[in-house]
């Protein structure tokens, strides 16, 4: 059986046709097509232009992610829960995939200068009467086979100045070595 469905938006309510793309919103309830929430095209323009961002600023709680966007018409919307993939932010909140695009250049440098004192990577070298490590930090910093060792009270002792916040993740990175060592 052949049925008809009339184009009806269900943001202003009116009939519009589709020109080719048809505008819905997902609804998890409905069992029905005609329960389906469709959009005009000029609903979904007021949507796109409407979250056209200015600021975002991103904070991380509790092994969770937030995120309070400030938009270009000066609405404001605090501590969204987001998650980055894929080059986008995909929020609480549904927004255009343009505006997850631009909320993910933002996370990108705030997400970097978090990371900026972390080691990315490190790797160590055993040798007679010598043990090193050389690693790079996500800001880039670069430590170059440096020599190390433990003195009698468990200190980290290196042989040039390296600062507090490596030591401290040298210390980490050398047990997990040595663990793995065991293995």
């Amino acid at each position: 059986m052949i049925r008809e469905l009339s184009l009806v938006c269900g943001e202003c309510g009116k009939p519009y046709d589709a020109q080719g793309k048809i505008y819905y919103r997902d609804n998890f309830k409905s069992s029905k097509i005609s329960e389906t929430i469709l959009l005009c095209g000029s609903c979904i323009e007021q949507w796109k232009q409407h979250w056209q961002i200015k600021d975002a600023l991103f904070l991380e709680k509790d092994f969770s992610t937030y995120v309070t966007i400030t938009l270009m018409n000066g609405a404001v919307y605090e501590l969204l829960d987001c998650s980055a993939m894929d080059d986008v932010v995909v929020t609480s909140e549904e927004i255009p995939q343009s505006a997850q695009r631009e909320l993910f250049r933002i996370y990108k440098k705030w997400d970097l200068e978090r990371k900026k004192n972390f080691i990315k990577e490190c790797t160590f070298k055993d040798e007679f009467m010598r043990t090193s490590f050389s690693c790079e930090t996500y800001g880039g910093e670069k430590f170059d086979d440096i020599a190390f060792r433990f003195n009698m009270k468990g200190r980290l002792e290196t042989e040039k100045p390296v600062p507090e916040y490596i030591i401290e993740q040298i210390i980490t990175a050398w047990k997990i070595y040595e663990n793995q060592k065991l293995d």
